[in-house]
């Protein structure tokens, strides 16, 4: 039993993406599923977007405004796009934070 525990929590390890490049931002207004897939097409244009995770990079969750954004390891996130990704689909950000590895969220300025 002690060896299976082990095993499972070695593929655990392996297996999920780190969440250090993970980032939240609520948005104002974004309450369907309509209101949801242009904002997640044009987020999922920008270059820093890791595609690898979530749905193409964007995890969208309506009913609490939410988008989840996954970058890159090897890019950086530009904050002044990804607003501008979603002001263009008609809503506004209202904050952005990001997720540490043990899940804690640390708010941008």
């Amino acid at each position: 039993m002690k060896n299976l525990t082990v095993s499972v929590c070695l593929f655990m390890l392996f297996a999920t993406p780190a969440i250090a490049q993970n980032y939240i931002v609520n948005v104002h207004g974004m309450v369907c599923e309509l209101c949801s897939l242009g904002v997640a097409k044009n987020i999922r244009k920008l270059s820093f977007v890791d595609a690898a995770k979530y749905d193409d990079g964007v995890q969208v969750d309506v009913e609490n405004q939410t988008v989840f954004v996954a970058v890159s390891d090897d890019a950086s996130l530009d904050k002044q796009a990804l607003f501008a990704a979603i002001e263009e689909g008609g809503y506004s950000p209202v904050g952005i934070w990001r997720l540490t590895d043990s899940g804690e969220r640390l708010e941008l300025q």
